[in-house]
């Protein structure tokens, strides 16, 4: 008779944990919201001439060096991919400072009077030596060092303009959080992303691309894999007995397996284990999350006002004392996705009050892993967590990105016995 196996929460992390344990067990994939996917979004749209596109809200950027598992993936089901630019924009409303990197000099100094500006140049300056200083920490000291951002960048001198014009931006930009969050994250946790996506040098990035068709194109291709698919029917109560795993759902309903996978957000699954075991307590309760508010919408005001500036990503530095604000990111979708249209389409992050709401096409609501020292200590516990009956996955098991939850997905499956 066939194992079963009940994988709850359809993101990433549970459609690669089903995609391959589906090759040795009769698998359910529960997801509590009304589609599959998670940050995989893609909306149809269609532009100013009625020409429908497919634009991507939450995941939208890989590359060919750092998600190695991602794309074997997309390579098996058959996903086409294109590359696309990775550039990234900070403007300044509170002194007017403008400019984009990942773009040569043309952007770097998109505005042509910041050539002899004395503040912006003494910015500039500091990045190569923010390179070096961080390369040289990395190389000193151990997977231990809990030294955050905020610690490193005062040992260092570097100064208040920096902070705000790279440093915070570059970390806030890419995790989704405030400033003062952004500063509290282990510097060696940061570096490491940072170095093995090519972020400390002014060359050698890898290539980035996007999926041809939008996210849904790989989340519909696994779907077509799979027997048993429950959307829309959340889970309230898993119990673990010697023999099986029962789940409870909304409306009372219990079903048995053999083993499950718990791909949910760390806080998710503590919440939904019935006889959660102290030790995952202690792990799963260390990880918090942020939340932003993702806009898409056709407002291009959101862009630089300097148009040499624009880029993929563009940062908006908050005005006055930034606090822990959550940030205000535009995702440029035109330029990432290859849209071939003459409206501006972007998805922006915490920003709601800042769009034209007649130009407002969705609104979505993501929560992104928020690496401080807890969470970065708790890591090194997650593998042990894993029984013989019980495993866990999650982007939360690495950096907080698509390839880190198709990652833990493998792991999932090979605790159970399926390698890939």
């Amino acid at each position: 008779m066939t194992r079963t196996v009940a994988v709850v929460g359809a993101g990433v992390s549970g459609l690669t944990a089903a995609y391959l344990l589906s090759r040795a067990y009769d698998v359910t994939l529960l997801e509590a919201e009304p589609r599959l996917g998670g940050h995989a979004n893609t909306r149809t749209v269609s532009d100013a001439a009625g020409v429908p596109l497919a634009i991507d809200t939450g995941f939208i950027v890989h590359n060919d060096r750092t998600y190695p598992l991602l794309r074997r993936l997309f390579g098996e089901l058959g996903i086409a991919t294109r590359p696309t630019e990775m550039s990234m924009s900070i403007s300044d409303r509170t002194t007017g400072i403008e400019y984009a990197g990942g773009r040569g000099a043309a952007g770097v100094f998109a505005q042509r009077r910041r050539i002899a500006d004395p503040r912006f140049l003494g910015v500039l300056g500091q990045v190569g030596r923010f390179h070096r200083r961080a390369a040289a920490f990395l190389a000193a000291t151990g997977p231990a060092d809990l030294t955050s951002f905020g610690e490193f960048l005062d040992a260092e001198r570097f100064s208040s303009e920096f902070r705000r014009l790279y440093a915070v931006p570059l970390v806030s930009c890419v995790w989704s959080t405030g400033a003062l969050t952004s500063l509290q994250y282990p510097a060696r946790y940061l570096f490491r992303f940072l170095e093995r996506h090519g972020m400390l040098t002014f060359a050698g990035s890898p290539q980035w691309s996007t999926v041809v068709g939008g996210s849904r194109t790989y989340v519909d291709a696994i779907a077509d894999r799979l027997d048993r698919i429950r959307v829309g029917r959340p889970i309230r109560a898993i119990t673990r007995g010697p023999d099986e795993v029962r789940l409870t759902d909304a409306d009372g309903t219990t079903s048995s397996f053999d083993r499950i996978v718990i791909a949910t957000h760390a806080d998710t699954a503590l919440e939904l284990l019935a006889d959660a075991a102290p030790v995952e307590k202690e792990v799963l309760s260390a990880f918090s999350y942020s939340r932003n508010v993702a806009v898409l919408h056709t407002d291009a005001s959101l862009l630089p006002r300097t148009a040499r500036a624009r880029a993929s990503w563009n940062f908006l530095t908050p005005e006055g004392a930034a606090g822990d604000r959550p940030p205000v990111v535009s995702y440029w979708m035109n330029r990432l996705q290859g849209l071939d249209s003459d409206t501006q389409f972007l998805v922006t992050l915490n920003a709601r009050e800042q769009i034209d709401p007649a130009a407002v096409l969705a609104v979505m609501d993501y929560r992104h892993p928020a690496y401080d020292p807890a969470a970065v200590a708790a890591q090194s516990m997650l593998p042990g967590l894993s029984t013989d009956r019980t495993a866990f996955a999650g982007a939360y098991h690495g950096w907080g990105f698509h390839e880190d939850g198709c990652r833990s997905g493998v792991a999932a499956a090979a605790a159970f016995g399926v390698e890939w």
